[in-house]
């Protein structure tokens, strides 16, 4: 067997190959394949993957089912290639694959009551001894006030006739928002909303976020109405006026002050406001005049905050559901599967197609052509999109060098083996593992430093030549490798406990060259040196969220034993509510913090550490250390003391300010910085 691993040989007219995988034990056995033509492949991957004794798998399962007797150059991909564009798994799904959801796109607020009304309908409930079975809804955009009109049934007659009876009551709107049901989207419904001015938006197909504020305010009232029934044993349109009444009484949690007040100008007159005034003594009566003038000045006044606080909460909403969301786009003609209804039954849906993207009317918003449905046309949400893959393999697309090995003559040698090598690579099969980095993708300082224009783009001119001038006034403090204060050292107190010693933990080649290279970033800039402590502990690679490693050392039977440092850490709600309304904020962040401050002699006997290849010993504090928290918080306290408007919490540094020439001044504690040899990274 060749060093790489992988022999290549003709065996009765077939080109076989014979590989071992990459494994830590010796015993495990050969693995043979016959090398398949491309005119093959896409025979054998549904017979892997499409067949009824095959079960629709997934991409792991099938590619290894394949490659347990077939190989080609890129074969991983081309298995994942084919199960992506299976149109069956691309209908019904996986749990674990779901579309990813696009940005939110919020509302625009509207400062004017009764402007904009949102309209919707909530049935069939338990029918009523008068008959209603339905709830017609109505809310003001702008001041989430609340109507519900019961009703015998939903026709567009019966709406249209409860919504022009709102509307004399509140005025006329400029739009009205509804969903897609044939009772709003009749022709008496757009004649009449016509012929009074009435823009008419209509949302979505099966996407009620497109009115989330009012399908909430129906999930309120359906359990108000529950709790009405239970409680009282009385029909629910008999309570259904207090429970509204509940409703616009209460303050409205995105404005910040009931729908009642907002439109009134004052807190209604309820139970407990009656109450109130019961217990204390009525007011002085007010003159009209000053009345109206108050009331007046007062609206505007919570109308304002109101539109302050609405708009804060959308904020808010949308930095929260942006986390997760994906930006995709598609363009007209490209093929689509859409999340619709199941027939028969309006609470089931599946992904059906494909169709074709016929319009694009926004970012979100599709027009799809469904001739298979009653509706020829169909405006979509993007959530309810996914895009359509073709049934093509890339295998037979890509080329490679055994394009051809089958059509060749059969070469005139024994029909037993035949060695071949080849040069082989991981990348042919396409299963090149995710490297894990050492180093991480932020740029070194020195690199910052000599770009900083581009980082300050958000400062004025001034401003950006005051704090470049700064930063390059000490130049020492942004190093690229980390030096060493002499303000304080790191004990280790262990009292009269016996040396423990460990074995390094069992790795893979990979993560052992990882740790290869970390051991020797440490060699080369001393930050552990060769050991022959009678201590040892082991190491491990932990993952970061940024995909890089962190090098670690399982302290935990040494931190067992080590006397405790109580030194406190500050509480971080404090921290934030010293910042405050801060108008400049800089955070300073220090350059591998604990590995800037060194180990007593007896501290580093204690710390030394073993992996697979090396036995050596820190020098410097090292992460997962018992009391390194509180040594390095105590460190920090005494280089900042005496600095104004300045948060510390282990290696991050805040400086706030309201003003820039305070401000300026406050970043000059960097003359103190420097005397104790504290590195950072600009932030």
């Amino acid at each position: 067997m060749p060093n790489s691993g992988v022999m290549c040989f003709w065996d009765h007219g077939l080109l076989m190959r014979r590989w071992k995988p990459d494994e830590d034990d010796e015993n495990c056995q050969l693995v043979q394949q016959i090398v398949l033509p491309s005119g093959y492949r896409t025979h054998v991957l549904k017979l892997a993957h499409e067949h009824v004794m095959s079960g629709h798998l997934g991409v792991t399962k099938t590619y290894h089912r394949v490659s347990r007797y077939f190989y080609w150059p890129g074969i991983k991909s081309a298995v994942s290639t084919f199960c992506k564009a299976c149109k069956v798994c691309q209908l019904t799904g996986k749990p674990n694959q779901r579309v990813p959801v696009a940005a939110l796109m919020p509302i625009p607020v509207t400062c004017e009551p009764f402007e904009r009304l949102i309209i919707d309908c909530v049935g069939p409930l338990p029918k009523s001894k008068a008959g209603h079975q339905y709830l017609l809804t109505i809310m003001c955009a702008a001041t989430r006030f609340p109507e519900a009109v019961p009703l015998r049934n939903l026709k567009a007659k019966a709406v249209v006739k409860e919504l022009m009876k709102f509307c004399s009551t509140f005025g006329l709107p400029k739009v009205i928002q509804m969903d897609r049901g044939t009772n709003f989207t009749s022709r008496m419904s757009e004649q009449i909303l016509k012929e009074l001015d009435i823009n008419h938006q209509l949302s979505s197909d099966y996407h009620p976020e497109s009115q989330g504020v009012i399908e909430r305010f129906h999930q309120t009232l359906k359990t108000m109405l529950r709790s009405y029934c239970v409680e009282t044993g009385k029909d629910w349109d008999e309570g259904l006026p207090f429970l509204l009444f509940a409703v616009r009484e209460t303050v409205q949690e995105s404005l910040g002050y009931s729908p009642a007040e907002l439109v009134f100008g004052h807190v209604v007159r309820g139970p407990l406001k009656l109450s109130e005034q019961l217990l204390t003594e009525h007011p002085t009566p007010v003159a009209i005049p000053d009345y109206v003038q108050s009331l007046r000045q007062r609206l505007q006044s919570i109308r304002e905050v109101a539109v302050k606080h609405l708009e804060m909460a959308q904020g808010k909403m949308k930095a929260r559901y942006d986390q997760k969301s994906v930006k995709r786009s598609f363009q007209p003609g490209d093929s689509v599967l859409a999340l619709l209804p199941t027939p028969g039954s309006m609470f089931q849906a599946k992904f059906s197609g494909p169709y074709i993207v016929k319009k694009k009317v926004s970012d979100t918003n599709y027009v799809i052509d469904t001739p298979d449905c009653r509706c020829k046309s169909r405006l979509c949400h993007i959530n309810m999109l996914k895009r359509y893959v073709t049934a093509q393999c890339k295998s037979e697309t890509k080329c490679d060098k055994f394009t051809d090995e089958m059509n060749c003559e059969t070469p005139k040698v024994p029909t037993s083996t035949a060695a071949m090598v080849t040069n082989y690579t991981m990348e042919e099969d396409g299963l090149c593992s995710r490297e894990v980095q050492i180093s991480s993708t932020r740029l070194q300082n020195s690199a910052i430093l000599n770009d900083l224009k581009n980082y300050h783009a958000h400062l004025g001119e001034s401003q950006d030549k005051a704090l470049t001038d700064l930063l390059h006034k000490f130049p020492s403090l942004f190093s690229d490798v980390p030096g060493k204060t002499a303000m304080c050292s790191h004990d280790i107190d262990v009292g009269n406990a016996s040396p423990i010693k460990q074995h390094p933990y069992r790795v893979k080649p990979q993560k052992r060259n990882i740790m290869n290279a970390e051991v020797e970033y440490m060699l080369q800039n001393e930050f552990a040196v060769p050991s022959q402590s009678p201590w040892s502990w082991p190491c491990l690679l932990v993952p970061k969220p940024d995909s890089t490693c962190r090098f670690c050392t399982d302290f935990r039977k040494v931190n067992n034993v080590t006397k405790a440092d109580s030194f406190p850490l500050p509480r971080m709600e404090d921290c934030v509510d010293r910042v405050g309304n801060a108008k400049f904020v800089t955070k300073l962040d220090l350059l591998k913090g604990y590995w800037q401050v060194p180990l007593t002699p007896r501290a580093s006997e204690i710390s030394a550490f073993v992996t697979p290849d090396n036995f050596l010993q820190y020098s410097v504090l090292a992460f997962g250390m018992q009391n390194a928290p509180a040594t390095f918080q105590r460190l920090m306290y005494n280089v900042l003391a005496g600095v104004k408007n300045c948060e510390v919490y282990l290696d991050d540094v805040v400086i706030h300010s309201h003003t820039w020439t305070e401000h300026l001044s406050t970043l000059k504690c960097f003359s103190a910085i420097c005397q104790c040899l504290i590195d950072f990274e600009p932030c």
